[in-house]
């Protein structure tokens, strides 16, 4: 069964949409804000996944054939914290959704409610939310007091043996912390300092072509500087290696004194890494033009980008690390262009595997990528 509406999105609404939801997938690049759909259907397949948790649903239709529907929610990172897990849903769950539905009609809601229904698909059993344990809104376990709970300090040498700063090890996201953090991954950027042809770019920035949207690869700042998840690090003698969570991304930057030599361009580019004191630089070169965030912000072909991380710790919250991606765009930008991200360490923080899934719409052709040969090389 499947029903659409409209309304007035007011502020309540709004807040459904929360900085988590659409730190992936731009939500705006497939979903309405301002028409919502409810579907009744039969869990084929549940993906707790990253970059997005993924339902599929069979939706009988009225006259009798069935709908394979998508229903799509935030991050798997936010909902384990609730206590979901990959078998929470079960193939064969009867179940309602209701959320947004797409620009283009497509089979797919974006979940805002969802409810467990019987097994005959007419009563609601239970009301599911992403914030809470679904074995406690089944009523299959009891919903703890509000507790806090001691949490043991965590602390990682400031050098490695051979004397080098050490950032090796795995980090978490953690809301609020560094100086002024508070809001979404993004409340406290700058804003990007554009000159005229980057306004124009701007423009013409269509945040439904988004191509991260169909899965391609993200760049160096919407990988490395934006994202609000955490990354594992590796040091070497000659090289590190960074994996990131939130979109499975894996970088291998070996150490050197020069800039790599122009070439051919990728998603993220060729890199360098050296260390200066405390500190551990990355720079990078031969980007392909992409997004610098989830919000359609454009850099262009001619961006290069440096990385800067130290170690903040905190004695009464752990050992903690600072990334500082600026981007040197002279094409799109008056001047560098910073954000910082603040990770905390963890010795037990396991990543969740990444599974992109694209929409259930047709990709537009060459998505803000570049085609002639001869514009992938910098002059």
């Amino acid at each position: 069964m499947i029903i659409t509406h409209s309304r007035i999105v007011v502020a309540v609404a709004l807040l459904s949409i929360t900085s988590g939801a659409i730190a992936h997938h731009s939500f705006q690049a497939t979903f309405q804000s301002d028409e919502f759909v409810s579907v009744d259907g039969v869990v084929t397949d549940f993906r707790f996944r990253n970059p997005h948790v993924i339902i599929y649903l069979d939706v009988t239709n009225d006259d009798g054939s069935v709908t394979k529907w998508m229903a799509e929610g935030s991050s798997a990172t936010g909902w384990r914290r609730a206590g979901w897990k990959n078998d929470s849903l079960k193939s064969g769950d009867r179940m309602r959704v209701s959320g947004n539905a797409t620009h283009d009609g497509s089979p797919m809601v974006w979940i805002e409610d969802f409810a467990m229904l019987d097994s005959t698909g007419e009563n609601v059993i239970a009301e599911l939310s992403t914030n809470e344990d679904p074995l406690v809104s089944l009523g299959k376990a009891r919903k703890a007091a509000p507790t806090v709970a001691a949490k043991e300090l965590y602390f990682i040498p400031l050098t490695l043996p051979t004397g080098e700063p050490n950032f090796s090890g795995i980090t978490m996201q953690q809301r609020g912390l560094g100086p002024g953090r508070g809001g979404g991954p993004d409340a406290n950027d700058p804003d990007m300092p554009y000159n005229e042809a980057g306004e124009a770019a701007l423009a013409a920035t269509d945040i439904k072509d988004d191509p991260q949207v169909f899965c391609d690869p993200p760049g160096a700042v919407r990988q490395a500087g934006y994202t609000p998840y955490g990354f594992k690090l590796q040091q070497y003698p000659d090289h590190i290696t960074i994996e990131y969570e939130e979109y499975g991304s894996r970088r291998a930057i070996f150490f050197g004194d020069e800039l790599p030599k122009p070439g051919v361009r990728s998603h993220l580019g060729d890199s360098i890494a050296r260390y200066e004191g405390d500190a551990l630089i990355i720079e990078t070169v031969n980007l392909l033009p992409n997004y610098s965030g989830h919000r359609g912000k454009p850099i262009s072909e001619q961006a290069r980008v440096k990385e800067v991380y130290t170690r903040i710790d905190d004695p009464k919250i752990g050992s903690i690390v600072q990334t500082e991606t600026t981007v040197i765009d002279p094409k799109f930008l008056t001047k560098p262009w910073t954000i910082k991200r603040y990770k905390l360490y963890s010795p037990d923080y396991e990543f969740i595997v990444n599974e992109c899934v694209p929409p259930l719409r047709e990709r537009p052709p060459n998505v803000f990528q570049y085609s002639e040969f001869d514009s992938q090389f910098v002059n």
